[in-house]
């Protein structure tokens, strides 16, 4: 992909879990080497939004779905291996990396 993902990792607020979120999702990228702009932000700054990858809580999948090609639903923010996991799923659906 020539051009940079557009990524938001969200949460209810935005603030502290997104940040932590979006900190997290721009090191996994980096270390995929797969070139993308991460931003944070609360679910309801969304609207109206078109991300290539929408992260956020498992439980807040549903609600952001129209916003973004993807979306990536977690239920750890630490656990970055999982997190690399969902991601290559979601790259993969984008096209941006092969099986």
């Amino acid at each position: 992909m020539a051009n940079k993902l557009k990524v938001v990792a969200a949460c209810g607020v935005g603030m502290g879990s997104s940040l932590i979120l979006k900190m997290n999702v721009e090191d996994v990228l980096k270390e995929l080497n797969v070139p993308a702009t991460v931003e944070h932000s609360d679910i309801g700054s969304l609207v109206g939004s078109n991300y290539d990858i929408v992260v956020v809580q498992t439980f807040y999948a549903d609600q952001v779905k129209n916003y973004g090609k993807t979306v990536v639903g977690v239920d750890d923010f630490f656990n970055k291996e999982k997190l690399k996991e969902k991601l290559q799923e979601a790259l993969k659906i984008l096209g941006v990396i092969e099986e």
